[in-house]
């Protein structure tokens, strides 16, 4: 039983490297030769999306890490663990193939192979992957994550003062810029006094 999610995806990863891809005649002890992390943690430039179209993985080059590590990271919008290890096998067959091959060459063949289908940009697992990546989670058990949507936030809505006539007492609701534009010499639309009108936090 996992406690904590670093440590799911790091024994998810192994897994993968043992028993998914050696489908594309990697051992796996090659990997090895690859110094990676993986974490759960939102790509850089995601702000949500309500069309659905976000980044669920990314994995960056050594060159940017201070200790020359493949920094992976897995959008906290999953929380199905299927699909959580699904992203992880896309974003390992870049540690594999290097950052600079894109979605193109080694990362394609790598990633056909052990059975990612669709665009290179956007893979799901094949059934015959899918089955295996099941067979893993059930042996990995739950995965330690609630699902994070940044689009739950709700907005503050606008904060409204008080504007009081001080010899009438008439009231009225109105926004900062509102009172901050009134000008001093404004006449009480009850009483027509003037310069009696206050606005109040």
């Amino acid at each position: 039983m996992f406690t904590e999610r670093e440590t799911y995806l790091a024994a998810a990863a192994v897994a993968l490297q043992h028993e998914i891809f050696p489908l594309a005649g990697i051992d796996p002890v090659s990997w090895e030769q690859r110094k990676y992390r993986v974490a759960c943690g939102f790509p850089i430039g995601y702000r949500g999306s309500r069309t659905g179209k976000v980044t669920l993985g990314q994995a960056f080059d050594p060159s940017i890490s201070a200790d020359g590590t493949f920094e992976v990271f897995i959008n906290p919008i999953l929380d199905k663990p299927v699909d959580v290890i699904a992203v992880e096998a896309h974003e390992l067959a870049h540690v594999w193939s290097g950052i600079q091959c894109g979605h193109r060459g080694e990362f394609a063949r790598v990633c056909r192979a052990i059975g990612l289908e669709g665009p290179m940009t956007a893979t799901v697992p094949g059934v015959e992957l899918r089955g295996k990546l099941e067979r893993i989670v059930d042996q990995l058990g739950a995965y330690p994550h609630a699902k994070v949507d940044p689009n739950a936030c709700k907005k503050q809505g606008t904060r409204l003062l008080k504007l009081q006539c001080s010899d009438c007492g008439w009231t009225a609701r109105v926004s900062a810029l509102q009172g901050n534009s009134l000008p001093a010499a404004s006449a009480c639309p009850v009483s027509a006094s003037i310069d009696a009108l206050k606005v109040e936090a």
